[in-house]
């Protein structure tokens, strides 16, 4: 295994490393509890039984208390991209003629920076000749692309997540009277359902990275190729559900490995994008003990080995109290675990396709 691939890893929590920072990050300290915990109850520092928790950087971006495993997907994808580029171009072709490369061929039909229309982008093609070097730069930037959106993608799935658990703590969904303050009770409002849609994108972009996976995979799998002509990506049009044609279906401790964990952000995606919801009423729970809060949580419907629990028009049970704000840190990191070993298999991949 490479040495890039460090890995899923646990780091130490520190409540605070000097003024200014959490956890080794430097933050603005406008805030006076920016530790946004599971149970909807935020603190000024990290709670020693409760490590797991989210806070904002002076960037703005969310981090997690407990580990860095979205800074080190980023850092395999970007190994992994050389390795890409080295697989298809050659260090002496790279050399001769990347700066002779139109703009064009890097950019139109990707990047909203290039003002190239469709039709003229098929005028440039016509007007250049059939180099297969030309066409290995543009099979490249398709390749990259992809490995670019799993990129993007997972960085999006980290900052909403965190942008779920900030609304979720410093939201007050119902202004209850002292009084009120009692038992259990629940809210709907403008804040309950923009903190139900976070959490329905979350589930919908892990599915996306799903298919971004296969599609990749199956660039990485393919026989020699022609440069002669414009290169079609074999992935181009996969989606997961052909992960069955590939070498790596089922490898374990892959997203090609189908389980409960793959059925369930399937199933939760699906509900969302074809039933347009996850739950109806877009609730938030709050229980109060002494007319003080004591937890805030959100339920979804009872789901047994990925699956939801139904009966004939009854899609929704909830006997079984399932809190969705306390498994979803779980859900993320396993996801992610997974995400970086079926990079870290791609990356070593392409690294062994290393051309001379």
């Amino acid at each position: 295994m490479s040495k890039l691939r460090r890995g899923y890893r646990q780091i130490s929590v520190q409540a605070s490393t000097g003024v200014g920072k959490i956890c080794g990050w430097p933050v603005s300290g406008d805030d006076e509890k920016p530790i946004k915990n599971l149970n909807g109850k935020p603190s000024k520092e990290v709670r020693e039984k409760e490590p797991k928790a989210f806070f904002q950087d002076s960037q703005k971006y969310w981090r997690r208390t407990d580990t860095n495993v979205d800074v080190e997907l980023d850092d395999l994808c970007a190994a992994t991209h050389g390795h890409i580029r080295r697989s298809i171009i050659s260090d002496i072709e790279f050399k001769i003629y990347h700066d002779k490369i139109p703009d064009w061929v890097h950019m139109a039909g990707i990047e909203p920076e290039s003002r190239v229309t469709k039709k003229r982008f098929e005028q440039l093609l016509a007007g250049s000749h059939p180099d297969p070097v030309l066409h290995k730069f543009m099979y490249l930037q398709d390749v990259q692309g992809l490995l670019t959106n799993i990129q993007r993608t997972s960085a999006q799935i980290s900052q909403v997540i965190g942008e779920f658990y900030g609304l979720f703590n410093d939201c007050e969904p119902y202004v209850y009277q002292k009084e009120e303050r009692v038992g259990l009770r629940s809210s709907v409002s403008a804040e309950t359902s923009l903190i139900h849609a976070h959490l329905e994108t979350i589930f919908v972009r892990m599915r996306s990275l799903l298919d971004y996976a296969v599609k990749l995979a199956f660039e990485f799998e393919r026989d020699a190729i022609d440069y002669s002509q414009i290169v079609r990506l074999r992935g181009r049009s996969k989606q997961y559900s052909d992960k069955k044609s590939l070498k790596l279906d089922e490898r374990a401790g892959t997203l090609f490995a189908k389980d409960e964990l793959i059925w369930m952000i399937c199933s939760i995606r699906d509900r969302i994008v074809h039933d347009g919801h996850l739950d109806i009423s877009a609730r938030v729970y709050e229980h109060f003990k002494r007319h003080r809060l004591i937890e805030r949580f959100i339920l979804i419907p009872d789901m047994s080995d990925g699956r939801f629990e139904t009966f004939k028009n009854r899609t929704n049970f909830y006997g079984k109290d399932q809190k969705i704000n306390l498994d979803l840190p779980r859900i993320y990191d396993s996801f992610f675990e997974r995400m970086i070993t079926t990079i870290g298999t791609i990356h070593d991949r392409y690294a062994a396709q290393r051309l001379g």
